[in-house]
C-alpha cells in the first residue's frame, strides 16, 4: 500500500511539474510562490481588505503573525527536521523542470502550503463570502511548489492540513491577546 501511495505522489509530481511551462505560466506559478514567502500575500490581502471594507482586522493580523511563528517552529524546526525528507528537485534534478536555486532544507511538510492554508482560514473567519477565492489562493500557492518542482503532492497536502490546524489554533489564540 505504501509503495502504491509512494508511485501516485511521484506521479503526480511529474504530471503537474511537466505541465507546459510557457513564459506565461512560468510567471504565474512563480508569482505565486513567492507571494507565498512566509505569508506576504496574506499580509498584503488582509490590509487591502480593511481599505475596502473597513472591518477590524486586529485579530486577523495577530493570527497571520503567530502563523508565521507557528509554521517556522512547527514546521521548519520540527516537522522537516523529524521527517528528513529530501526534496524532489534533489532526487529527480535530471528529471524535473526547475526555475529556481535548489533549496537546502527538507520537504515534509510543505511551509508555503501551511502558511497559504491557514491564512485562508483565518481570513475566512471574518469574510466568509470569499472563501472560494482564499482557498482557490490557498491552493494556488500550494500548486506552485509541486509545478516548480520543490514539493511533492503529499507534501503540499500535509502541510495544507497542518495549515488549517494552525490557523484554527492562532485564531483562537488571538482571541485572547490585546
Amino acid at each position: 500500500m505504501i509503495d502504491l501511495l509512494i508511485t501516485i505522489d511521484r506521479r503526480t509530481l511529474f504530471f503537474v511539474n511537466h505541465l507546459p511551462h510557457t513564459a506565461v505560466s512560468d510567471a504565474f506559478f512563480l508569482f505565486f510562490s513567492v507571494a507565498g514567502y512566509y505569508g506576504l500575500i496574506w499580509f498584503l490581502l488582509a490590509v487591502l481588505l480593511f481599505l475596502f471594507d473597513g472591518l477590524n482586522n486586529n485579530r486577523e493580523i495577530k493570527a497571520l503573525i503567530l502563523t508565521v511563528l507557528f509554521e517556522i517552529i512547527i514546521v521548519e524546526f520540527a516537522l522537516k527536521n523529524l521527517f528528513l525528507r529530501i526534496r524532489p528537485e534533489s532526487v529527480f534534478s535530471q528529471q524535473l523542470i526547475r526555475l529556481l536555486a535548489e533549496s537546502k532544507d527538507y520537504s515534509f511538510p510543505s511551509g508555503h502550503a501551511t502558511i497559504a492554508f491557514a491564512g485562508a482560514y483565518i481570513l475566512t473567519r471574518q469574510r466568509p463570502k470569499l472563501k472560494v477565492f482564499f482557498y482557490l489562493l490557498a491552493t494556488l500557492v500550494a500548486l506552485s511548489r509541486v509545478y516548480l518542482g520543490k514539493h511533492y503532492p503529499s507534501d503540499v497536502f500535509a502541510g495544507a492540513i497542518t495549515g488549517l490546524i494552525i490557523g484554527f489554533l492562532t485564531f483562537r489564540i488571538s482571541k485572547k491577546l490585546k
